[in-house]
């Protein structure tokens, strides 16, 4: 049996695996309960579409998904994963492309952390 090495003076033992592992509780009492309600303050309001942003249709090309979009005086397609202000002037900065539902005529754009979920008129 080897002693415990001594610690000089003024410093604080580490804590034992043992004793890390049973500090931290893991999970939820009851992971089929609802979440727990959230204050008005924590939660991030969904952004607004941008002002002169206009999402016009969906294509497919070979196998990527494109929008149709105009923004200011700018027109042309988005693509997954552009970004306002580094990969395309069709989006403020902040901005990026989430998704593209061409089944479903849908353009998902996030800003701050949020989804905004864009649908095409059904013809009428």
């Amino acid at each position: 049996m080897t002693a415990a090495p001594s610690i000089p003076a003024g410093l604080t033992p580490l804590p034992t695996p043992q004793q890390v592992v049973t500090s931290q509780p893991v999970g939820r009492p009851d992971p089929f309960a609802p979440l727990p309600a959230t204050t008005g303050s924590t939660v991030a309001a969904v952004p607004v579409v941008p002002q002169g942003f206009r999402f016009n249709g969906v294509i497919r090309s070979g196998y990527q998904a494109q929008a149709l979009v105009q923004f200011g005086g700018d027109s042309g397609s988005l693509r997954v994963g552009d970004v306002g202000g580094r990969s395309t002037r069709l989006l403020p900065p902040g901005w990026a492309v989430g998704g593209i539902d061409v089944a479903r005529g849908q353009l998902i754009l996030r800003a701050s952390g949020q989804a905004v979920r864009l649908s095409l008129d059904p013809p009428g």
